[in-house]
This record gives C-alpha cells, structure tokens and sequence, in this order.
C-alpha cells in the first residue's frame, strides 16, 4: 500500500471525514495566485502579521503548534473560515478539505505520516499556515487575496 493510499484510508476512517480532492491543482495554483513567492516557498516578509517558530525532529508538534496557535491568536482565524484546503509538496497525490472542527486531527494525520512541507489556507486563500520540513512554523495573512 502507497502512502497515498494509507493517508485515504484514514481520513475515511474518522467520523465525519473531510473531503478528498483528487483534482487538486486548481487549489494548489489558487494558493500559488494568493501569495508572493520566492523560489518555492511563501515569501512571508510579504504578508501580513507573519509569525513564525522553529522546530527539530525532537519536539512535539502538537503541543507546539497548540502553543503557536494560541500565543498567536490564530484559534479565532481557523475557527471562522468556513473551509479550510490541506496541500503538500508531493507525497499525497491529492488536496483536502475540511471544517474547522476538523483541522486538528488532520493536521495531526498529516504531520506525522506524511514527509515535505504542510501547507493550510482558507478558502479565500487570505492566510496560510505552514509546517515545513526545515524546521519552520509560519503563518501569514496575503498581501493579495
């Protein structure tokens, strides 16, 4: 079995699973449009209210990011978007879409089964929230959405 095919399978498996995208792209150059880009990552000297930390291999991400999301406010931004899409650079061959109640244990499934950076946005792709495999946690609001 794929790593493709394990992620689906448990997604589907959660109760009131979110949504899986097969035909991603679109979403993924909608992102792309909504942002300023240097090379292959967000340019977040370009957006708004950036906040970022760092993290090693030896830290626990979900208390990490429980942190950076409170210390940060971003609790009331995730929790008002109405749908928020999951892309990442290349391991899943699709993108997800889920409701805020759904966030957390997505964003638990994907950090620590899938490799490459993490990336999730609303769906007016106004801010982005990234888990990147060097190391960094951002988040920013677009400077062009």
């Amino acid at each position: 079995m794929t790593l493709d095919e394990e992620i689906r399978n448990e997604i589907n498996q959660q109760p009131n699973p979110p949504v899986i995208i097969d035909d991603w792209e679109e979403i993924a150059d909608s992102l792309s449009d909504s942002f300023e880009w240097k090379g292959s990552k967000i340019d977040w000297s370009k957006t708004n209210n950036h906040q970022s930390c760092l993290y090693t291999k030896d830290d626990d991400l979900e208390l990490l990011m429980n942190k950076f999301v409170e210390n940060h406010s971003l609790n009331k931004v995730i929790s008002s978007s109405k749908t928020i899409y999951y892309i990442n650079d290349s391991s899943l061959d699709f993108a997800i879409a889920m409701n805020p109640e759904q966030f957390h244990a997505i964003f638990l499934l994907v950090i620590n089964n899938v490799p490459q950076h993490h990336y999730f946005f609303d769906e007016n792709k106004k801010w982005c929230f990234v888990i990147s495999s060097e190391g960094y946690i951002d988040f920013g609001f677009s400077n062009l959405a």
